[in-house]
C-alpha cells in the first residue's frame, strides 16, 4: 500500500509538472531565483531579469544606463543577475557583491564607479556559492552565451523579449 501511495504521488507530480505552459516555464524559474537578485526600480510595466558579470565592459555599460535613467526604474522593474562569464575571473567578486550589507550599493560602487576591492582574505559562506549555483542553473536553462543577457516579460503578456537568441516564452511566435 505504501509502495502504491508512492509511486500515485509520482506519477501525479510528474503530470502536474507537465501542465505548465511552455511560455510560462522561463518566468516561473526566473520568479525562483528573483530572491537572489539585486533589484533596480520600482515600475510594473515589465519584470526584466537582467543577467551581468560585473567585469564584464558591456555589463558594466548597461549597468550606467539603467542607474542614470530613472524614468526606466519608473516604469519597469529589473531584477539583476550575477552570472560569471567563463572567460573572467569574477567568481569571487560576486560573492563579495552579494554578502556584502547593501549589495545594490556595493554592484554601483564596483560596476559604475569602478571602485576596487582587495578580495584576498574573502572567503564565501556557503549559502552565497549556493545561491550563485541556483543562478547559475536557471541561466544555464535559458541557453545564454553573452553578458549582459535581458529577459522582459510587459505586464499581462504572456510573451517575452529576450537579448540573444530564443526562448521558450517564444516559441508560439515561430
Amino acid at each position: 500500500m505504501k509502495f502504491l501511495s508512492i509511486l500515485f504521488l509520482l506519477v501525479f507530480n510528474l503530470f502536474g509538472a507537465e501542465t505548465m505552459d511552455v511560455s510560462q516555464k522561463p518566468k516561473a524559474d526566473l520568479e525562483s531565483v528573483a530572491k537572489h537578485a539585486i533589484k533596480f526600480g520600482t515600475g510594473n510595466a515589465s519584470d526584466v531579469y537582467v543577467f551581468i558579470d560585473p567585469l564584464c565592459k558591456y555589463s558594466r555599460e548597461l549597468m550606467k544606463k539603467i542607474e542614470a535613467n530613472k524614468m526606466l526604474q519608473l516604469s519597469n522593474t529589473y531584477y539583476i543577475f550575477l552570472y560569471r562569464l567563463p572567460r573572467l575571473e569574477s567568481e569571487k567578486i560576486m560573492q563579495y557583491i552579494l554578502e556584502s550589507a547593501d549589495p545594490k550599493a556595493t554592484l554601483i560602487e564596483i560596476m559604475i564607479d569602478e571602485e576596487t576591492v582587495e578580495l584576498k582574505n574573502f572567503e564565501a559562506k556557503e549559502s552565497t556559492v549556493k545561491a550563485l549555483q541556483e543562478i547559475a542553473s536557471v541561466a544555464a536553462t535559458l541557453d545564454m552565451t553573452q553578458r549582459p543577457y535581458m529577459i522582459s516579460f510587459d505586464k499581462d503578456s504572456k510573451y517575452c523579449r529576450v537579448s540573444e537568441g530564443t526562448a521558450s516564452c517564444l516559441e508560439e511566435l515561430e
